[in-house]
């Protein structure tokens, strides 16, 4: 299958990835749902990313820390000092959705990703949801059944992932085995054009020249693939 990039991609960029500068909708995704991208919802509202090239203060490198986890494997590094509190990328992928189970649903914003996945179905009802065992789908909004600007009478989930198409945030790795700690966080934000997305900040120490930009995965990400 011919891979078609928004741009050209950064170096050691995976050929089997699309390598993207804005996000994109799923195929499945229920345009009913397209005003939940928005914070607040905004009915009639068009999902329309602006592009965002590849920022110069990161670069992709091959991992070459022995007992790194990921060693062999890609990750992302600061090319030169990363101020604290920063917007470091955002991490673009597929936003798709999906219907979740009764007990399954709590609202607000997760960034630890979609849960284990069983019983869950694609809202466009196209059966199991292909993206609940990526290791790349980060959860963006998650709205109970009960929730006045839920359309649909079932508890939704709306997430972002990776691992087919992406950017350079995919390569964003978690500092156990690493680090001490995370010098960066997944945080929920907005698009130029005001929709949501997930965006990757540094912490209060900002990321040093050199270092790799490490955040936490969350112990219910480790806890699923145990």
């Amino acid at each position: 299958m011919r891979i078609e990039h928004d741009a050209a991609p950064p170096a050691l960029w995976p050929p089997s990835v699309t390598y993207l500068t804005r996000a994109r909708l799923s195929p499945s995704f229920p345009p009913a749902l397209v005003p939940l991208l928005f914070d607040p919802p905004a009915p009639g509202a068009r999902f329309a990313p602006r592009a965002t090239a590849h920022p110069a203060h990161v670069v992709v490198r091959r991992i070459e820390l022995a007992g790194h986890p990921a060693a062999g494997q890609l990750g992302l590094f600061a090319r030169q000092k990363i101020a604290p509190k920063t917007l470091v990328l955002p991490y673009l992928g597929i936003v798709h959705a999906s219907f979740l189970p009764d007990g399954e649903a709590e609202g607000g914003l997760d960034c630890t990703g979609e849960g284990d996945g069983e019983g869950a179905g694609t809202a466009g009802g196209a059966g199991a949801d292909e993206h609940a065992e990526s290791d790349y789908d980060l959860s963006l909004v998650r709205l109970s059944k009960a929730d006045a600007a839920n359309p649909t009478g079932r508890h939704v989930s709306i997430g972002v992932d990776a691992a087919r198409a992406g950017n350079a945030g995919r390569f964003v790795n978690d500092y156990r085995g690493v680090a001490g700690g995370a010098n960066a966080e997944f945080r929920v934000g907005r698009g130029e054009a005001g929709e949501l997305r997930m965006e990757v900040w540094s912490l209060k120490n900002g990321v040093a020249k050199g270092n790799e930009v490490l955040v936490s995965y969350g112990k219910g990400w480790w806890s699923a693939r145990q």
